[in-house]
């Protein structure tokens, strides 16, 4: 289809359309003609004493290393933003890298999970434009994610993604383009990292790296094993002198510790599954249970889900990126079809039947 006078216009004059996957733990963004600019952790570096922002993303990170104790502020829980000002604050300078002194702002395309209430696509969309985007269009995850990862998502058979992020478990029925099913449960990584945060700290006064606490999680996996008898030794800092201290924890006890938390999330997506009406539930069956996002990537649990289903489960090859590449193609098939229309309108890009 070729492009109209306006859009050919607007491509001279503006700057690039932008997609963005505003994730719990990670942030990454595309710009249409520069590909992906940002794939950085979402935090940011506030002065205390002025509230002036210092650092966002890997910068605020970075600093981070250096001070162990110094507090960094995380504008999203469980995949939404909790503050909208500190949320500006990390993309602002994200999306200005994707400006080239056009005369127009960028629009953007930015991506949630689909229990996001209507307070909350507010204020992605609010944050996002005082972080300098013209227009912001929503799109719920899953669809993005299926996208992403090659789906078929026009095909008349329903089919099943489960997307496990940071903040979030996501689950949607894709049909004929269209999500007619979907389910959401505001736990997920994070919540891993949190119980064995909390572990380590009531026994022996360490708070662990981020980076240390999930490195161990990925070894212990999501089921018990002889492994599990291997003593790790996660860094952190000491609670009371605050020098860097490595605490000693057993596999065992680190399955033990994070059990609750991943016997929540397959049982979730096991009690979506059993409830799906009879002829949703034949084509599943055939077509399968697609997993992606950053649980994927634990040991173990593509193997429980699949024993909780009775579903064959298939992994997505780059799980971390399947929203953000999805988004990508959801904003260059946008560009030629009427995909600004209804933005800033807080409504997702697909509808959800009843």
């Amino acid at each position: 289809m070729p492009l109209s006078i306006f859009t050919q216009t607007r491509n001279l004059i503006a700057d690039p359309d932008i997609a963005i996957d505003l994730g719990t733990a990670n942030t990454r963004m595309y710009a249409r003609g520069r590909g992906l600019i940002a794939d950085e952790p979402s935090v940011i570096k506030v002065r205390a004493e002025t509230g002036f922002v210092e650092a966002v993303g890997i910068n605020a990170a970075q600093a981070k290393v250096l001070n162990p104790r110094m507090p960094l502020i995380s504008p999203l829980r469980a995949g939404v933003i909790a503050d909208v000002n500190s949320a500006a604050a990390l993309l602002t300078p994200l999306i200005r890298r994707a400006r080239h002194l056009g005369f127009v702002r960028p629009r953007v395309l930015a991506c949630a999970p689909t229990d996001a209430q209507e307070t909350e696509r507010q204020a992605l969309v609010e944050a996002t434009r005082k972080a300098g985007a013209s227009a912001v269009v929503l799109a719920p995850e899953p669809l993005a994610a299926a996208i992403g990862l090659g789906m078929d998502v026009s095909s008349p058979y329903a089919q099943l993604l489960v997307d496990i992020g940071d903040g979030v478990t996501d689950i949607a029925v894709i049909r004929s383009g269209e999500l007619i099913k979907t389910a959401a449960l505001r736990v997920a990584c994070s919540d891993l990292t949190s119980a064995l945060y909390k572990m380590v700290k009531e026994e022996q006064d360490i708070e662990l790296y981020a980076p240390e606490a999930l490195e161990v999680i990925h070894q212990v996996g999501a089921k018990p094993r002889q492994q599990n008898l291997v003593t790790y030794a996660p860094a952190g800092t000491d609670g009371r002198t605050g020098a860097l201290r490595r605490s000693r924890v057993s596999g065992d006890e680190v399955f033990q510790t994070i059990a609750p938390v991943l016997a929540e999330i397959v049982e979730f997506v096991g009690q979506v599954v059993r409830d799906l009406p009879p002829e949703l539930s034949c084509e599943v069956i055939e077509t399968g249970l697609r997993l992606t996002g950053g649980g994927m990537c634990i040991p173990g649990i593509a193997e429980r889900i699949a024993l909780e289903t009775g579903l064959t489960v298939s992994r997505a090859d780059d799980p971390l990126h399947a929203v953000i590449k999805g988004a990508c193609k959801m904003l260059t098939i946008g560009g030629r079809t009427n995909l600004w229309e209804n933005a800033n309108s807080n409504q997702f890009l697909a509808v959800v039947s009843s």
